[in-house]
């Protein structure tokens, strides 16, 4: 099947980068066409506890959407912890 290519940028994750990302939490990944933003999240295996806003290219992609959301070819996915606490 076919591959892309596509840059994911992680904003200040609690704790430790995750496995693959630079001191910057920049990573350049390789997923197969047609992987949706819900499951390019589910494998970065991102602490669990946290939720994530998703911007692809600039655009947030609401949690609702992520599961139709599909990834193209040098997307740019961009992922911040949301901002936790009280009023």
């Amino acid at each position: 099947g076919a591959v892309m290519r596509i840059a994911v940028k992680l904003l200040s994750p609690a704790g430790e980068m995750p496995t693959g990302f630079d001191d910057f939490g920049d990573r350049d990944m390789e997923v197969p066409a047609n992987t949706t933003v819900a499951s390019l999240v589910e494998s970065l295996k991102l602490p669990t506890e946290e939720s994530y806003t998703t911007i692809i290219n600039g655009e947030s992609v609401p949690l609702s959407e992520r599961a139709e959301r599909v990834l193209t070819d040098r997307d740019e996915v961009v992922l911040f912890p949301a901002i936790q606490g009280g009023a």
